[in-house]
């Protein structure tokens, strides 16, 4: 009797020990590092994925572009930067459900930070919610997300860029934002 309840802890330890050593099935990043104990701001890798989830109309040059789209105007600038850009842009017929889409695919990507210019800024709470449950930072480019929830910030972007008077102008500031995050220094506020 004694011997079958030794075996018996024996099988269910053994079960449970290799039950442990299995890993996580998704490819969460590493957080980063948060001095105020609410959200992510900053200290992570010089050449760090850094997310950017645009409108349809920045694959396009507009009028204060330069010949340029945003889209590529960030990725070119993020890249001289020393970062990895992965820039997406939301598709003209449901854009809203594209940019809740290409968030999740980019914390699961690992990026750090996601640079983000909303369709519905109220549609992203969620995303912007897992973002920071991952440790991501996320910075709204032109129009603020929305803050919801109790305590701390709540759900809502770590950092904003105002829209500025040229596109290159928005980028530029953008990108040092990202720099200064990157060093694990809370940015001033754009």
């Amino acid at each position: 009797m004694l011997l079958r309840i030794v075996a018996a802890a024996v099988i269910v330890g053994s079960a449970l020990a290799l039950t442990g050593c299995q890993g996580t099935t998704s490819a969460a990043p590493t957080p980063v590092q948060s001095t105020d104990l609410t959200s992510s701001d900053g200290g992570f890798d010089q050449h760090a994925v850094v997310g950017v989830v645009l409108l349809h109309a920045a694959a396009t040059p507009g009028t204060s572009s330069g010949g340029v789209s945003l889209s590529d105007r960030f990725h070119d600038d993020l890249t001289a930067a020393g970062f990895t850009p992965d820039v997406r842009v939301a598709g003209a017929a449901d854009p809203a459900s594209d940019q809740r889409t290409a968030m999740r695919a980019l914390v699961k990507a690992g990026a750090k930070a996601i640079l983000v210019e909303a369709a519905d800024p109220a549609s992203l709470s969620g995303e912007v919610q897992v973002a920071h449950d991952a440790g991501v930072v996320i910075v709204a480019l032109g129009d603020p997300l929305p803050t919801s929830g109790t305590g701390g910030d709540g759900v809502s972007a770590d950092y904003r860029v105002q829209g500025m008077d040229s596109d290159a102008a928005t980028v530029a500031r953008a990108t040092a934002v990202v720099e200064s995050l990157q060093r694990g220094e809370k940015p001033a506020d754009g």
